[in-house]
């Protein structure tokens, strides 16, 4: 064992087999492999190699790409953006307010068949806590190596202006390989809302959108939701569904700050700019009570009711059982104005987290009488329409 280990800590990363240098390659972005092939002669052959894009697919779990007319290193270079590019857009998107859209706030990238990246819309459904999934975007790799996106049969981009922001807009016939790759600089998103209604904005954004569906389509902004489910040091975390005080269901994206706090806001389908993210619950303490809990405090539960959609049934909420409670405080956003004693400020409603013993969890506010109940939007890395 002792000269196994010996051996192992005298070996040079150039004496690695090649198989190994290219799973190294396969977690590296584009920028940082090519950085990486400048270490030695055996990563830069390995950044070259017509394999590399066959070892990030089968680290995605994709089927093996279709082979490039011409295999040389430029074409597996351009076919390793593209994976990387695509594997950049997987997961859960939310679409920033606008004035001309009407479109729904969330959208869900997924792989599909044959290395192709599917986007659907995701809207709350009228049947209970149902997901409804319309196709959005399809984004597909070409003989040539390099991505191509359309909705439906029109042509269009997908840009990353940054890391966690993304354009969809008609394309333009310029190559979009420059703003799928690096992303622009932040201050360009910032830029963008600046001049949304500066001189001339209007007419460059005529002249540069396409059609879609007989009419010109604006650009869509969407922001990522990075961490779109809860795990065990936070377990409130992610994007979840449920049934909110109309008797609708709405989306909620509840997040974690550095310093412990945890904010949830709702994800409104109205439309105008000003709309869309409304503030729902916040504390600075996730320091949840454990049982056994006090009579207050399971009485304050107890009488509650849970609320339902009109189509939703009574199961998975009669037995749902209190693992631990967090204090909250609410937005001024949803107090209830048919609260039963006036309040002096409100601002700050406090309120109630239930965690249940089956990760999800229930929220209800001092001085009314009901729970909403939370569902899972996506676990595992899958959509729960149900």
């Amino acid at each position: 064992m002792a000269t196994s280990l010996a051996a192992a800590a005298g070996t040079a990363l150039e004496d690695l087999p090649e198989d190994a240098l290219l799973a190294i390659l396969a977690f590296l972005a584009p920028p940082d492999a090519a950085a990486a092939a400048c270490a030695c002669r055996a990563l830069a052959k390995a950044a070259s190699s017509p394999s590399l894009p066959l070892t990030l697919a089968l680290r995605l779990g994709l089927p093996p790409p279709r082979p490039t007319p011409e295999a040389c290193p430029a074409a597996a270079r351009r076919l390793f953006r593209s994976l990387h590019r695509l594997r950049r857009l997987l997961g859960l998107w939310r679409r920033l307010p606008s004035a001309h859209s009407a479109s729904p706030s969330l959208a869900a990238f997924e792989w599909a068949p044959r290395a192709t990246l599917a986007a659907s819309l995701l809207a709350p459904s009228k049947h209970g806590f149902s997901v409804s999934k319309s196709p959005f975007v399809t984004l597909s790799i070409a003989e040539s190596g390099d991505t191509v996106a359309a909705l439906g049969e029109v042509p269009v981009c997908v840009n990353f202006v940054g890391d966690n922001h993304i354009v969809v807009e008609a394309a333009s016939g310029e190559d979009e390989e420059e703003g799928m790759e690096g992303g622009s600089p932040p201050e360009e998103m910032y830029m963008h809302f600046a001049n949304r209604r500066s001189p001339g904005a209007g007419r460059r954004r005529r002249e540069r959108h396409g059609r879609r569906k007989g009419g010109r389509m604006e650009a869509e902004h969407f922001v990522r939701i990075p961490d779109a489910e809860p795990t065990k040091l936070r377990p409130l975390q992610g994007l979840w569904k449920g049934i909110c005080e109309n008797r609708t269901m709405e989306f909620y994206v509840v997040t974690y700050d550095d310093i412990g706090g945890v904010t949830c806001r709702r994800v409104s389908e109205t439309g105008g700019q000003s709309s869309g993210y409304s503030p729902i619950f916040w504390t600075t303490d996730a320091t949840f009570l454990a049982p056994p809990f006090s009579e207050q405090e399971l009485d304050h539960y107890n009488c509650r009711e849970h609320i339902r959609g009109v189509t939703s049934g009574h199961e998975g909420t009669r037995n749902k059982v209190v693992s631990r409670i967090l204090c909250i405080n609410s937005s001024y956003d949803v107090v209830d104005p048919h609260l039963s004693a006036p309040l002096d400020d409100t601002r700050n409603v406090e309120g109630r987290i239930w965690l249940y013993e089956d990760g999800t969890f229930g929220f209800g506010f001092i001085g009314t009488n009901s729970v909403i109940d939370l569902r899972h939007v996506s676990l595992d890395g899958c959509i729960d329409s149900s």
